[in-house]
């Protein structure tokens, strides 16, 4: 009886190590889900969450921050999701996006839809959103407001950019894509005066309904 009482301790203590060991290796697998990530020269709080396969606003509250806040290279960001594996090649930056984003990747009108989702699916080059938007009831102006869309008319592709910021002296804060052939949606500028951007062109206001 006493050897067999021995054996059940041991055997006893020999299951609670191997449930200590797999519960600690469990957790272990939890924890190291938050992670740090040093932002690289292009990265921004989308291309991250692309990365980690997490939602945008999540990573930017985790870091106590919001989509509009300037971030840059250098800057450490923690994240919470598994990395996802780098792609072989660079086509899909020329795909329409899977999330019902009608524009190509990266660029510009890319950018802008994927936060003033309201914005129409088939306005055209960045030039001619100001005129499509009117033409389907939007108002246009020439007065920056926070949520409205910019749009430069150069007689080109032109450009555009969700405006986040208004200051009092006319400076505006922008989110836009393509910006120096900066492929993810981002506050590239800062503070910075929209009639005397560098961006040739009529600058205009879309406004949401």
């Amino acid at each position: 009886m006493i050897k067999e009482s021995t054996t059940a301790k041991f055997l006893g203590k020999a299951a609670l190590a191997v449930a200590v060991t797999a519960a600690a290796g469990f957790l272990g697998d939890q924890v190291t889900k938050a992670d740090e990530y040093v932002l690289q020269e292009g990265d921004s709080f989308f291309s991250v969450a692309q990365k980690y396969n997490m939602d945008v606003y999540e990573l930017a509250a985790l870091n106590g921050k919001d989509i509009t806040s300037l971030i840059l290279p250098g800057q450490t960001l923690t994240v919470n999701g598994p990395a996802a594996p780098a792609p072989a090649d660079n086509s899909q930056a020329q795909a329409p996006a899977a999330d019902g984003n009608t524009y190509p990747v990266g660029q510009c009108t890319w950018g802008v839809k994927e936060v003033a989702t309201w914005a129409g699916d088939w306005w055209g080059n960045g030039g001619d959103w100001a005129a499509s938007a009117a033409a389907q009831g939007y108002s246009v102006g020439n007065i920056p407001a926070v949520g409205s869309i910019m749009c430069w008319t150069d007689g080109g592709y032109g450009h555009v950019a969700y405006v986040t910021a208004v200051g009092a002296d006319g400076k505006i804060q922008v989110l836009e894509s393509n910006y120096k052939d900066q492929q993810w949606l981002d506050n590239y500028r800062g503070w910075f005066d929209p009639n005397n951007s560098g961006t040739p062109g009529t600058v205009s206001y879309i406004y949401a309904n």
